[in-house]
């Protein structure tokens, strides 16, 4: 493999090339894959369910990765990796990792069909801006929840008044500040040793991670995340985070947004792209596992069938040719305190835990608006322990998934953003308010008659 400091030299001395043409080769090349390998999006499918398509989706995938390498936007070079060196890196990624402390510990693996494990539920707001005075309750209202497994924290976006700016010294004391509190927020809970996944979402820089390396902040149980560009791009600021996370022995995790309808192309396209990120990433940022998030070009939410099928589909092609761990994004178009926000949950859990998937949070209103709790986090764990339990296969799954798409497909044209939290829970006992706790039952109750037996 590689070392941290080859991926550098590559950086600064790889094949130079304009993004622009970047951008058009991975066009091209990626719309051949699909036609050659003839992979074609059903709209009818949000599970996927074709071994066969899963199987070319990772061979397109390596193909792509190989061809296309990861483009360096500070030095327009191409970090160029063999086939050899792709494969190699996915066989040496950790199958298992034990993430957090004590009795809060979980074990993360890379997950197998039929393995007999459940998928790890994160439970969060990760990227939502939260004013101060709501931070920690909000974070309490997620710790509370006994079936979530790790927890990602919101952002602050101001301090002591003052906007943070990226790049710039309050930065630095919005990552403090949000794993201090966070900490609290744990410890307040009884769950003081829970793995903080994805420490530093206050931060869209390499700073924020720099300023948080220290067991006051983020432990070396934690993680901390570092991007890929869309698509299949990298720079300076998230090399600088992969040179941290060599120094600091905290757990690192990939993020990955390929869009749907952008460079790549539709679904299909997409599918490939993210494949092939996952297999750069392992390699280049040498990182623990990895985060999905798809984005639809219009919608942006994961929610839609078009995303939900790509995050199946690569979860489906990587448990049967090289198992790594992954977890989706979990992000609704709706906000706390409606009904579409549990529908958009449910039929999310029932995807991604039958696709041999983890989960990396929920994040309401496409973490746009603090409009978020840990109640439809609990909702979360509910659904995917069941339908685990129920051994559900993928054509069960995606009939259910499709009837609770067209419970909520409306709100992606008129949103129901629902409400802040402080309207949806008791800000001091941390308790979700009566009207959203009864919304919470009622949607459950119909949602077991849909056939996920909670028991």
């Amino acid at each position: 493999m590689a070392s941290v400091f080859e991926v550098l030299r590559r950086a600064e001395n790889g094949l130079y090339i304009k993004e622009h043409d970047f951008d058009m080769k991975l066009f091209k090349t990626t719309s051949g894959l699909v036609k050659e390998h003839g992979i074609k999006f059903n709209k009818d499918l949000a599970v996927a369910k074709d071994d066969k398509m899963a199987d070319s989706i990772f061979e397109a995938g390596l193909r792509l990765a190989t061809e296309m390498g990861m483009f360096s936007t500070d030095t327009s070079r191409i970090i160029e990796f063999s086939e050899q060196e792709l494969l190699q890196a996915l066989r040496l990624a950790p199958q298992e990792m034990v993430l957090g402390l004590g009795k809060d510990a979980r074990v993360l693996r890379a997950r197998r069909f039929g393995d007999g494990y459940p998928m790890i539920v994160c439970g969060g707001c990760p990227g939502t801006p939260l004013p101060e005075e709501l931070f920690l309750p909000v974070m309490m209202s997620y710790a509370r929840e006994p079936l979530i497994d790790l927890l990602i924290p919101g952002s602050l976006t101001k301090i002591e008044g003052m906007d943070v700016t990226t790049g710039g010294p309050l930065e630095i004391r919005a990552c403090r500040q949000e794993m201090i509190w966070v900490r609290e927020a744990l410890e307040r809970s009884g769950r003081p040793g829970l793995h903080i996944y994805a420490a530093g979402e206050s931060s869209a820089t390499e700073l924020g991670t720099l300023a948080i390396c220290n067991d006051r902040y983020m432990r070396t149980s934690d993680s901390h995340m570092i991007p890929v560009l869309s698509e299949l791009k990298t720079d300076n600021k998230r090399l600088s985070r992969v040179m941290t996370g060599y120094e600091y022995p905290a757990f690192t995790t990939s993020l990955i947004n390929p869009i749907i309808g952008g460079f790549g192309g539709g679904p299909e396209g997409a599918a490939i792209v993210l494949a092939a990120a996952i297999m750069l990433a392992t390699a280049a940022y040498r990182v623990d596992m990895h985060c999905l998030h798809p984005i639809h070009n219009k919608y942006i939410s994961v929610s839609t069938k078009q995303a939900m099928w790509v995050d199946s589909v690569v979860g489906r092609a990587f448990a049967r040719n090289a198992p790594v761990a992954l977890l989706a994004d979990a992000w609704t178009t709706a906000g706390a305190g409606t009904q579409e926000i549990l529908y958009e949950t449910a039929a999310l859990a029932i995807a991604q835990e039958t696709s041999a998937l983890h989960t990396d949070s929920l994040g309401a209103t496409n973490g746009v608006y603090p409009n978020c709790s840990g109640l439809e986090a609990r909702f979360f764990g509910e659904v995917a322990h069941a339908v685990f339990e129920q051994k559900l296969g993928p054509e069960e799954a995606n009939d259910l998934v499709l009837r609770l798409f067209a419970l909520y497909e409306h709100g992606f044209e008129d949103p129901n953003l629902g409400m802040p939290f402080p309207e949806v829970y008791d800000v001091k006992l941390i308790e979700p308010k009566a009207a959203w706790l009864d919304t919470y039952e009622r949607t459950k109750d119909a949602i077991a008659q849909m056939g996920v037996d909670f028991r």
